[in-house]
């Protein structure tokens, strides 16, 4: 068996539900924000949580990081539970978000000092980030000149130092400029490595490269899937988007003569194209097609993939569903017919 360092069955959050009235009416109404989340994460792994916005993703991370108590279910985390090891969780487990603040007043060395003698970390692999992002002479300045990009770095530094097995990370690359942002995905994969990540961010390419599976989360705060990065990747290889607004409705008939890989949404369609050759080459039966307001192509996002995998899985699901009602439906019409011959 394939030890896990992620474990959730059936866990619950819930919150007091906001506003006056609703309280005046029901003082213990509450709004559950997880329901029922159940996932098994093996070692060696990263995954990346991804949902609509309002799914529970952050409370998810939250939630498995210790910084809300969770309201049912159980889950245990570097093989300690969530709840009564609570203490020995914390030892194993960082947690990065842009909502951390720090005192303004400090430098980055005085800052990172203060976490490593609360946390018993060592300062040793923030201090590695900081050379590989070329950033050693901000070690005495003031937190409080910090750019948003400067301020992202320093919270990862404060995960890190703490050389957690699992980094549970909210955006961590939000706010850092191109040219760094890619120097931090590189290190954070080397860091993948050696422990495991645990992210919720909108960035494909963030997802791309550090991530090896996909939770995806739905409004409710229950789970579709786990799937594959590598594998989602494979079966949907694709690269472009080409969304076309047709000056008419177009017919499914019209879009597989332009493109067979094509989805209809509210009288647009989209062609999924896996090259630049077949990018250039649905372009030129679009503009021959003619009758279109306008077309764009953009790249595909990881997070476009994981909704196709998605719509793919409820197609083969509800078509297994209308198979297994037939099946019931000729099994007891057979059984009527036994029962018909019977009677005569």
């Amino acid at each position: 068996m394939v030890d896990q360092i992620i474990q959730s069955d059936g866990l619950i959050k819930e919150f007091p539900m906001g506003g006056f009235l609703t309280r005046k009416k029901d003082p213990f109404a509450k709004k559950r924000v997880l329901d029922g989340i159940t996932f098994d994460l093996p070692k060696g792994l990263s995954l990346a949580l991804l949902g609509p916005n309002g799914s529970g993703k952050t409370t998810l991370l939250k939630t498995l990081s210790t910084i809300y108590s969770p309201d049912g279910g159980d889950a245990q985390v570097c093989g300690y539970d969530l709840v009564s090891e609570m203490k020995e969780v914390r030892k194993h487990i960082s947690f990065v978000s842009p909502a951390m603040d720090f005192q303004k007043k400090l430098t980055l060395k005085q800052t990172l000092d203060f976490f490593v003698k609360v946390t018993k970390g060592d300062m040793a692999l923030a201090k590695d980030f900081i050379e590989e992002l070329q950033l050693d002479h901000l070690w005495n300045t003031k937190l409080e000149t910090f750019s948003e990009g400067q301020k992202a770095i320093t919270r990862l530094c404060v995960g890190l130092q703490k050389n957690p097995a699992i980094l549970f990370a909210d955006e961590p690359t939000s706010g850092i400029d191109f040219r760094r942002k890619q120097i931090v995905l590189d290190f954070l994969e080397k860091q993948g490595k050696e422990r495991t990540l645990v992210l919720v961010d909108h960035s494909p390419d963030v997802v791309d490269q550090l991530c090896d599976k996909i939770l995806l989360i739905s409004l409710g705060g229950t789970v579709q899937g786990m799937v594959d990065v590598t594998k989602l990747q494979n079966e949907f290889n694709y690269m472009y988007d080409i969304m076309v607004i047709p000056k008419d409705q177009m017919s499914e008939k019209e879009a597989e003569s332009i493109w067979p890989r094509f989805e209809m949404i509210g009288g647009m369609c989209r062609f999924f194209a896996g090259t630049r050759a077949e990018a250039v080459d649905i372009h030129n039966k679009i503009i021959e097609w003619g009758k279109f307001i306008d077309f764009k192509t953009s790249g595909i996002s990881i997070e476009d993939i994981t909704l196709m995998w998605l719509a793919k899985h409820e197609k083969e699901q509800e078509e297994k569903l209308v198979e297994e009602r037939k099946k019931i439906k000729q099994a007891e019409q057979l059984k009527q017919a036994k029962r018909n011959r019977r009677r005569k």
